[in-house]
């Protein structure tokens, strides 16, 4: 490939629901690349499904290939969530350090397009990657989030965080199917 260019775009907080990148200058540069770093602030809409936020700024970093008709994008995303942890409720900080990779392409080539990959189609100038942004951030949010590893939950029959207190309730449980054999023995 060709000669590598670096862009720095910073979006202003309050603009980080949409992350442009400008293609215009590699347009005129097939088999060449760019490179791009965006940072902002990351739509805690779009976290809100989940019960989480963003706890650190959403960064981008990208390499663009310009193959002739269309623009091959790959990259990381990395930030840093808050989310609800899956046993206790509390504060769960999961670190994000993802892959990104999509293809772009202009509107007037759109015939090309193969619907099986993942493609944002656009007009000269400006292009918004938020979609490939926030599906390589939605794919890396755990199942189950935890606040720490050795997390003991919370009491089934009280409610009671047992991280922070000791339960009061009684841990004897019988299993159901064994509970006739209970009244043999006495």
């Amino acid at each position: 490939m060709g000669c590598l260019t670096f862009h720095c775009w910073l979006c202003p907080l309050g603009m980080g629901d949409r992350m442009k990148i400008d293609l215009r200058r590699l347009k005129l540069h097939p088999q060449e690349s760019e490179e791009f770093y965006l940072e902002t602030a990351g739509r805690n809409d779009f976290l809100k499904e989940v019960g989480g936020k963003f706890a650190a700024p959403l960064q981008v970093k990208l390499l663009v290939d310009n193959t002739g008709k269309i623009f091959v994008a790959r990259g990381r995303v990395r930030t840093t969530l808050q989310l609800p942890c899956s046993r206790c409720l509390g504060e769960a900080i999961v670190p994000v350090d993802a892959e990104l990779a999509c293809n772009i392409l202009e509107a007037k080539y759109s015939e090309y397009a193969d619907l099986e990959e993942d493609i944002i189609i656009h007009d000269p100038g400006q292009v918004d990657i938020s979609p490939c942004v926030e599906e390589a951030l939605f794919m890396s949010i755990p199942i189950n989030p935890l606040c720490k590893l050795g997390c003991q939950g919370l009491c089934p029959r009280c409610g009671v965080n047992r991280n922070l207190e000791e339960c009061q309730c009684e841990s004897e449980e019988i299993d159901p199917r064994w509970e006739k054999l209970k009244n043999i023995i006495k």
